[in-house]
């Protein structure tokens, strides 16, 4: 049997270090044509992370969904309590600072329903260490007797809660001033006002309809009273269809007796 010449052999392993090059810059790498590989999105949590002694939280790019998580876990009218941590050594008052500087993430949440305050902590967050979690994030419930009403801003809408079996604003001077700087606000402007009642379960359908029907006017006539004109308030009822709490309890029956506001500005 013939001997196969080294120069065979020198040219198939030449060309095998070839190949296995480019596989690897391009299957494994990622990089043919001398582009860099693709840096991978690390995988957090999303939640905010601060470094030793910094009042700024570090960009993450899940912290999006992570927000829309924790706002998803809120009543309506419910109250976001953020609290900074503050770690022996740090700047005095940085926990009240982080949770200020967190505060500002949350522009969904109107400032009358955020609160804010700090704690002391001891972990492993130092100096020149990774960044590491330094606030807590939680839900203060809103919680109503039978005969009080509330005013909620949420985004775009205002939301106005009635008290059991009511229609009337029950002269509330809180609605009254609220309702009364609308006016003055969207006198000269061309705003429409869209107005819809809710109702909570306790009663007929059809009836629920109506009772809904009389919050929204009792908000279109004070608006109409106060000189927004008619023909730029949409009145409408939703009755019990459209719950957003538990009509199980008095609680989530009172947050569904309600009307919503919404300002359409032009």
């Amino acid at each position: 049997m013939s001997k196969i010449p080294l120069w065979l052999i020198a040219l198939v392993f030449v060309g095998y270090s070839i190949w296995a090059v480019q596989f690897w810059h391009c299957h494994v790498c990622q990089c043919c044509d001398g582009q860099a590989p693709p840096t991978e999105t690390a995988k957090t949590s999303g939640v905010p992370l601060f470094k030793w002694n910094a009042d700024q939280p570090e960009a993450d790019a899940n912290f999006g969904a992570w927000k829309k998580a924790l706002l998803g876990r809120s009543g309506q009218g419910d109250t976001l309590f953020i609290t900074g941590w503050q770690r022996p050594g740090e700047t005095p008052e940085i926990g009240l600072a982080r949770a200020k500087a967190l505060k500002t993430l949350f522009s969904e949440v109107p400032d009358s329903r955020v609160k804010l305050a700090f704690k002391p902590v001891e972990d492993a967050l130092a100096e020149g260490g990774p960044p590491m979690e330094s606030a807590d994030f939680s839900w203060l419930k809103m919680v109503l007797a039978m005969e009080e009403g509330a005013i909620i801003e949420s985004d775009n809408d205002v939301i106005f809660l009635f008290p059991f079996k009511s229609t009337e604003k029950d002269k509330d001077p809180k609605v009254d001033a609220y309702l009364t700087k609308l006016v003055e606000k969207h006198k000269t402007t061309k705003a429409t006002f869209s107005l819809t009642g809710h109702t909570d379960n306790v009663g007929e359908d059809a009836n629920n309809i109506k009772l809904g029907l009389a919050r929204a006017k009792a908000i279109a006539k004070f608006l109409t009273d106060h000189g927004i004109a008619s023909d730029r308030i949409k009145v409408d009822s939703k009755g019990e269809s459209q719950p957003v709490a538990d009509n199980n309890t008095e609680d989530g029956r009172h947050q569904n007796r309600r009307v919503v506001l919404t300002t359409v500005n032009r």
